[in-house]
């Protein structure tokens, strides 16, 4: 049988969001393949480039946030 062919969609959020020290951050499939790692800014509720400090172990070990606290955190108008 034969598999399908998976497509990379860049953009796609791969991990998370999770809660990382200092904040919340997420992996984020890239064009090439890779993913990079994106925190939340918490006053303007926009996803950025992380810090260096932020590591793909940090993100992978960290908890999921629960998905009614997420609402309350990342979606407020």
């Amino acid at each position: 049988m034969k598999q399908p062919v998976k497509t990379n969609l860049a953009g796609r959020v791969l991990i998370g969001p999770k809660k990382v020290p200092g904040g919340y951050a997420r992996i984020v499939a890239q064009k090439d393949g890779s993913g990079c790692i994106e925190s939340f800014d918490v006053a303007s509720r926009t996803w950025n480039l992380a810090a260096q400090s932020v590591t793909f172990s940090d993100v992978w070990g960290a908890p999921l946030v629960a998905p009614e606290l997420w609402a309350r955190i990342g979606d407020k108008p």
